[in-house]
């Protein structure tokens, strides 16, 4: 498989539809589609993924992303783990708009202003696999992404 194949599939804008679809399940009731657009860039870095594989109900944002972890006999900050963010956030942005688009259209969800609103759920549990991992991450993503505010996130994650 050559590199522009491979790209092609990572950019896949009906899977990372797939993801948003479980992350609005996640999160549970309409949500600002900004909120929505910074989710990908937390999902596609496996770094961060990584750390949401840790996530339960019980979760925050910063218990996630700030407790320290072992890599080779160092500490490391957990907010390593979003290293990056802003670039692939700019990146992964008309991405997202697409995969907001294809939810639309094939009825899954619905915009209101600057609002998206879940019309039919996904349960990552529904898959298996790899799939079923990257799923799971984008669910409890938006379960933490539910129990903070917009304006927490920004600040964060260094975005506006």
């Amino acid at each position: 498989m050559s590199i522009r194949q491979i790209k092609k599939l990572s950019m896949n804008e009906h899977y990372y539809a797939l993801m948003l679809q479980c992350f609005l399940t996640g999160y549970g009731r309409p949500c600002r589609l900004k909120m929505a657009f910074m989710s990908l860039p937390i999902l596609m870095y496996s770094e961060s993924r990584e750390k949401l594989k840790t996530a339960n109900r019980a979760s925050r944002i910063d218990t996630v992303f700030s407790s320290k972890q072992q890599v080779q006999g160092a500490d490391i900050s957990g907010r390593e783990r979003l290293a990056g963010y802003a670039q692939r956030y700019d990146m992964l942005l008309p991405y997202c708009k697409k995969a907001v688009i294809i939810l639309s259209s094939e009825g899954k969800a619905s915009i209101t202003g600057r609002e998206i609103s879940l019309l039919k759920t996904s349960d990552y549990k529904a898959y298996t696999g790899e799939v079923r991992e990257w799923l799971r991450c984008a669910f409890y993503l938006g379960m933490l992404f539910s129990k903070t505010t917009y304006d927490h996130l920004a600040y964060y994650l260094g975005v506006e």
